[in-house]
């Protein structure tokens, strides 16, 4: 294929440059972060750095990190952000500063520094929108699925009609296909796939970084369309105690508290503690099916920080539990006949520690020694009525980093080892899965930089599985700024991954159909992912603004296919033919006037795949179920000073193909497709914030557009042609929330 040829050369040029490194400018680089009273310390992203000889500046990332070329030139860089008192430091060779600023005033140090809602990370040279807890506070995000409604890359549903399990898509394939880290550690894998999104609580969260296309080879081999890194609140700089209590018209009831205590400069301790219950049995469309399943669901962390000049550790332990219970509104699990009465169950318990030490050297700032340690025990057991489901999972993971430069810090690299352990014994009725992995493997990363003009990272990782064998993962990535308001980013690489059937599915296992599974019970998954963005930052007066335009295609070497297409059967198999992705979307991002946030989107998908027809030939077919236009506009005004802030948000879902539910339909290859109609939600909030704490009220789905008969025979959910995967659309209706956030600092 021309584009693999492409991509390639341009990693065989890449590791040319890799070994040949020349030296550009002089650069100062350095980390912004902020230092109370108290000593806490926090990164500060979006820090204003400007070198006057010069005249020019740059902003923070993420991680508070900045890089300037100074042209060779000595004079005073100065420092400010928001919320901070200016600082400056005199700058006289190539050197790495520490700059800590202090807050300007007692108020002030009540107030975290947040991005802008949308905003794009202009630093990374990957594709990264960053969800602040500004951001997230925009909706009640009672949980990581929750986390994304202001968002217009990723899309979140519901899987089926009954067991309450929520996938989300990016790039128009689904979450499986995303690398979902907590704090860069693995997280939403293996058997947590199932409900991994409901249950991280979403006032544990700080931030969300959202990077489109391929990931760093650092991070691992999964990604294919993009990675979520979760990052937590921390020990040291969290609030010494945090309370939200939320509640909705829906009967459901959540509490959350997080304690923080800092033992002295260093060593701190965070706990955090979440219950959430659905007690309601709701049937709106009046079915006979609760339309959400009731759940008790117990959550808790304690995590630990040590940090010193020359060390940084971090560990600590989770454990859930969860038990929900849906199906029929006369079911009953410890009465109930499973064989006359369709209920459905899951219990499903996880333990889980981590570590992470990393070696520091003052002397070099640039170099640094990490080491990531995870370990997690999982179980789940459910029933579809009289179908029985039991897993267990075991894994370990360990990723060794060690990073320097070639020269100067224009020529950065990275350089480790990975190692994972999964161990899975699952059951479905009366057939049985089990296997082990064990997956080895080495990464190098190579970053070459001209400063403020050019960034490019060539990545390569091998692994070996012990089943499917040696693994090769080659990634690019580019970023060039064309203007100081102009910036073009290009990826290219590859992912892979092994697949869990009936975890991942889990929900399609909600109906009547006869399961098929067809060929390889080992299946992996292998995609290449090109992309391109062009950011666009722009003033209109005194007022700043955004446009960014996007592009992206996944094209698959092999994909594990769920298909629907044929009545009253589900197969999954390995395609023989072809799969592809095309995804593009244009965000505008601007504040008309101060303290008013307007951003509009448009997003168009086009994902096609080649399934097996019932004579054995391939007929090709849009995704179902996936919308391929959406459009999300979002506004938010605050009063001065944050005593009020309003938020509306519209999100208009363009029609979808679905697959032909009738028991009596044969997938010939030309019969015509059934399409789902567009349809609009609207989501608002109205947040009254006090000194030290807040309250909040608002709505989903405001003007109640559900979708009809979500769940196909219904009344006879015994028979072949019950199915309650046919979802196209909100199961439920209005839903009205309030809550309360309080905080001692």
């Amino acid at each position: 294929m021309l584009i693999q040829r492409i991509l390639y050369w341009g990693l065989f040029f890449g590791l040319i440059l890799e070994i040949s490194p020349a030296v550009y400018g002089q650069v100062v680089q350095g980390r912004v972060m902020s230092l109370d009273a108290q000593g806490n310390m926090e990164d500060i992203l979006g820090a204003s750095v400007y070198f006057k000889p010069i005249k020019k500046g740059t902003l923070t990332d993420t991680k508070g990190a900045f890089s300037l070329d100074v042209q060779g030139k000595t004079g005073w860089m100065i420092f400010s952000a928001t919320g901070f008192k200016n600082d400056s430091v005199f700058v006289d060779k190539n050197q790495f500063l520490h700059v800590h600023l202090q807050p300007s005033n007692k108020e002030l140090t009540e107030v975290r520094v947040v991005a802008t809602p949308g905003n794009m990370d202009n630093v990374s040279t990957l594709h990264t929108e960053i969800l602040t807890m500004k951001t997230l506070a925009k909706a009640a995000c009672c949980n990581l699925s929750e986390s994304f409604e202001t968002n217009a890359s990723v899309s979140v549903s519901f899987a089926d009609a009954v067991t309450g399990a929520k996938q989300i898509q990016l790039l128009g394939l689904s979450g499986t296909y995303v690398q979902t880290n907590m704090e860069n550690i693995p997280s939403i894998r293996g058997l947590k796939t199932t409900y991994g999104l409901n249950y991280l609580p979403g006032t544990w969260i700080k931030s969300i970084d959202l990077a489109k296309g391929q990931s760093s080879v650092v991070n691992g081999y999964e990604s294919i369309t993009g990675g979520i890194n979760v990052e937590l609140a921390k020990p040291d700089t969290s609030e010494k105690y945090f309370l939200n209590v939320y509640g909705n018209s829906q009967g459901r009831f959540e509490i959350n508290q997080q304690g923080a205590h800092r033992f002295n400069q260093k060593l701190s301790t965070g706990l955090f503690t979440h219950y959430s219950k659905q007690a309601a049995r709701l049937d709106g469309n009046g079915d006979g099916f609760m339309d959400l399943p009731i759940f008790d669901l117990y959550n808790v962390l304690n995590r630990w920080k040590y940090s010193t000049d020359r060390w940084m550790l971090q560990w600590g332990a989770s454990y859930l539990y969860e038990n929900r219970l849906a199906g029929q509104n006369n079911f009953d699990a410890e009465n109930s006949n499973r064989f006359l009465i369709y209920g459905f169950g899951s219990k499903t318990s996880r333990f889980e520690t981590f570590a992470k030490i990393a070696r520091l050297f003052p002397d070099k700032p640039y170099q640094g020694l990490g080491l990531i340690l995870n370990s997690a025990q999982h179980q789940n057991d459910s029933y579809f009525a009289f179908k029985n489901y039991l897993g267990r999972e075991q894994s370990v993971y360990a990723n060794l980093i060690y990073q320097s430069i070639f020269d100067n810090t224009n020529h950065s690299w990275k350089a480790g080892a990975s190692f994972l352990y999964d161990s899975y014994q699952e059951r479905y009725i009366d057939s049985t899965f089990a296997r082990t992995e064990i997956v080895p493997g080495a990464f190098f990363e190579y970053t070459w930089t001209v400063p403020n003009q050019l960034t490019m990272v060539v990545g390569n990782r091998v692994d070996w599985h012990n089943q499917l064998g040696l693994q090769w993962v080659p990634r690019w990535h580019l970023k060039w700024d064309a203007a100081e308001d102009l910036i073009l980013r290009l990826s290219a690489g590859k992912g892979w991954r092994r697949v869990n059937p009936l975890a991942e599915n889990m929900g399609f296992l909600a109906n009547g159909r006869r399961l098929v599974l067809l060929g390889d019970l080992n299946p992996m998954e292998k995609a290449w992912n090109f992309g391109a963005t062009l950011t666009k930052n722009f003033q209109i007066g005194t007022r700043k603004g955004s446009l960014v335009i996007d592009a992206f295609r996944t094209e698959f070497e092999k994909q594990w296919m769920v298909d629907m297409e044929n009545g009253g059967e589900l197969r999954m198999y390995s395609s023989p033919g072809v799969s592809f992705a095309n995804s593009w979307q244009v965000e505008m991002n601007y504040s008309p006037w101060k303290r008013l946030e307007i951003k509009a989107a448009y997003r168009y998908q086009d994902v096609q795949a080649d399934y097996l027809t019932v004579q054995g030939t391939l007929s090709r077919l849009p995704k179902a179920y996936l919308n391929k236009d959406r459009v999300l506009v979002n506004i938010a005004y605050a009063t001065p000073y944050e005593k009020w802030k309003y938020d509306l948000t519209w999100q208009w879902n363009g029609s979808r193909r679905i697959p032909n539910g009738s028991l009596a339909h044969v997938h010939d290859g030309v019969s015509p497709s059934l399409t789902a109609p567009a349809f609009s939600t609207v989501y608002a909030q109205v947040t009254r914030q006090f000194k030290k704490w807040e309250m909040y009220v608002g709505a989903e789905n405001l003007f109640n557009f559900t979708q009809s008969n979500p769940i196909m025979s219904a009344k006879d959910p015994f028979s072949r042609g019950f199915d309650a995967t046919m979802v196209w659309g909100p199961i439920v209706g209005r839903m009205i929330y309030t809550g309360m956030r309080y905080k001692i600092q």
